[in-house]
C-alpha cells in the first residue's frame, strides 16, 4: 500500500491549499461535467428530456459527453500541478500483473452483487431492485454495443481516473487518503441513485474496493480492468438473461 502520510511527513498546507483542493474535487466530482453535458442534450430533446433515462442512444451520448468534459477538466488540473497520468497510477510497471489482478477481481465483484441481491431480496424487499433501469432499455444488439462502449469509457476509465485524482487530493491536502476513500465511496454510491437503494449500496462497496486496490497497489490498471470487465460482462449477462437472443 502506498504509505499513508503522517502528520510529520505531510507538507504544511495553508488554508488556501486546502480550499483549492476542495474546489478541484468539486470540479472533478461530476457535478459540473454533468451539467455541461446535459445542456446540449436538453436543447435537442426539449420536452422529451425523459429520453435521457429511457433511450440508450441518449443515455450513451450523455455518458460520453460527460466523460469528455471530465477528461478536459482533469487535463487542465494536471497541467496546473505539473502532473501527468503516471502520477495517477497509469504506467507500465508490472502492468501485466496489475491487469491480471483486475481480472481476478471480477468474479469477486459478481459474488458481492449476488450476496447483496440476496440480502435485499430477503431482508429489505421494499428496496430490492428486480430490474436494471439501464439494461431494460436495450432493445437491439447495436444498442448493447453502444452502451458497453459508453460504460467502458465513463465507468472503467473516467470514474477510476476521477477516483485517483480525488484520493490524491485528500492524501496531500485534506487529512489523508483513508478519509478520502470513505467519503468518496459514499459520494460515488449516492451518484448511482437512479439504480435504487440497492444500487447505491452496491456502488458504494465497489467504489471502496476499487479505491482500496488503487491505494494498496499505487497502480490504476487493476481498478480500470476490473471495473471495465465487470460492467461489460454485467451488461451482456443482463441482456442474455432477458432472453434478447432467444
Amino acid at each position: 500500500m502506498q504509505p499513508e502520510s503522517t502528520p510529520e511527513s505531510l507538507p504544511r498546507n495553508s488554508w488556501i491549499d486546502r480550499l483549492q483542493a476542495i474546489f478541484e474535487i468539486l470540479l472533478m466530482s461530476g457535478l459540473i461535467s454533468s451539467f455541461l453535458a446535459i445542456l446540449p442534450l436538453s436543447a435537442i430533446l426539449g420536452q422529451n428530456i425523459r429520453l435521457l433515462l429511457s433511450d440508450v442512444r441518449f443515455i450513451s451520448a450523455f455518458l460520453l459527453l460527460e466523460s469528455t468534459v471530465s477528461f478536459f477538466i482533469l487535463a487542465i488540473l494536471l497541467k496546473m500541478h505539473r502532473e501527468n497520468m503516471r502520477d495517477l497510477g497509469i504506467h507500465r510497471r508490472q502492468w501485466k500483473t496489475h491487469a491480471a489482478l483486475g481480472l481476478m477481481l471480477v468474479p469477486f465483484l459478481f459474488l458481492i452483487n449476488g450476496l447483496l441481491t440476496f440480502v435485499f431480496k430477503n431482508y429489505f424487499p421494499k428496496y430490492y431492485t428486480e430490474r436494471n433501469p439501464l439494461t431494460e432499455n436495450i432493445h437491439s444488439l447495436e444498442q448493447l454495443v453502444l452502451l458497453i462502449i459508453a460504460a467502458l469509457i465513463a465507468g472503467g476509465i473516467k470514474e477510476e481516473l476521477q477516483r485517483a485524482f480525488i484520493l490524491n487530493r485528500f492524501r496531500r491536502y485534506l487529512g489523508g487518503a483513508t478519509i478520502g476513500l470513505l467519503l468518496w465511496s459514499l459520494a460515488f454510491g449516492v451518484g448511482h441513485y437512479v439504480q435504487g437503494v440497492q444500487g447505491v449500496f452496491l456502488a458504494t462497496i465497489y467504489g471502496f474496493l476499487f479505491g482500496l486496490v488503487y491505494l494498496l497497489s499505487g497502480n490504476l490498471i487493476a481498478p480500470i480492468i476490473a471495473h471495465g470487465a465487470y460492467d461489460t460482462l454485467a451488461l451482456i449477462g443482463y441482456w442474455l438473461l432477458e432472453g434478447r437472443f432467444s
